[in-house]
């Protein structure tokens, strides 16, 4: 990637509405009170709206529907409703772009993120940050057809090697320009580096387990229904764990069947937020 490139066009990335802004402060802050994010969540009736949808979701709801915001504190407890809120902002903060199926994009995205909060229960990641990371894990997608729509439509028709048309035709790929986009928006080092080395875990430095477990959630996301013979699940992910996630030591005990009863839970989120 030539970073140069992508810098000339920062001023083009959208940028967070101050209350936004000032929300995503108040989630990340260990010592802000659940009552106090409660306050602040009530003050945006989007985001409202959309939290209000995910912790009724078929992944966070119960029998009974939730109708304010402080039931749903009571419901989901501090680190679901911080990562719900991230959620929600980001959401709110990329526009709509042409070609994009945004409730198609948004499933891939939910998806990929439940898948990396169970991976990142079983190799000493923080869930919530995985969660995080994966939610913006793909917004260089949704950046790039902001940015450069004729491009983005072009990379989105290959059949192949899109990664190396993304840098012939952009000087940047995907992932760099939402690792931007996530320092610019002042979410933590340790994230950003997720986002960027996601696709090479391998090649960060230092070592990013984030990058390893939104690298592995995407090929379980991507790769699901290959034929891989009488080869297990949990063999073939053993598999790419090490040739391509080696820093991280992983309990496989299970973890198929967990990503079963996951499966399908992001899509619906992503048809809800549509």
């Amino acid at each position: 990637m030539e970073s140069a490139a992508l810098l000339k066009r920062v001023d083009e990335l959208p940028r967070l509405p101050k209350a936004v802004s000032e929300l995503l402060d108040a989630v990340n802050n260990e010592n802000t009170t659940v009552k106090s994010i409660s306050a602040k969540v009530a003050q945006d009736p989007l985001i409202s709206a959309r939290v209000l949808r995910l912790a009724n979701s078929a992944h966070f709801g119960r029998s009974r529907e939730v109708g304010s915001i402080d039931e749903a504190v009571i419901r989901l407890g501090m680190q679901t409703l911080r990562t719900l809120v991230i959620a929600s902002a980001v959401i709110g903060a990329i526009p709509d772009v042409e070609g994009i199926d945004l409730a198609e994009f948004w499933g891939e995205t939910f998806e990929v993120a439940l898948y990396a909060q169970e991976v990142a229960k079983r190799c000493g990641v923080a869930p919530d940050e995985a969660f995080t990371c994966a939610i913006l894990h793909n917004i260089g997608d949704l950046l790039i057809a902001f940015v450069e729509p004729s491009i983005s439509a072009q990379i989105r028709a290959a059949v192949a090697d899109k990664q190396k048309l993304e840098t012939s035709l952009l000087g940047f790929d995907s992932p760099s320009v939402g690792a931007l986009l996530a320092k610019t928006w002042k979410f933590t080092p340790a994230l950003v580096q997720g986002i960027e080395y996601q696709r090479e875990p391998l090649n960060a430095k230092p070592a990013s387990k984030l990058a390893a477990v939104i690298y592995l959630s995407h090929e379980v996301f991507a790769h699901w229904n290959d034929q891989r013979d009488d080869e297990s699940f949990t063999a073939w992910l053993a598999a790419i764990t090490n040739n391509k996630a080696g820093m991280i030591k992983m309990d496989m005990a299970g973890l198929g069947e967990k990503l079963l009863e996951l499966r399908g839970k992001g899509l619906e989120i992503g048809k809800q937020l549509a």
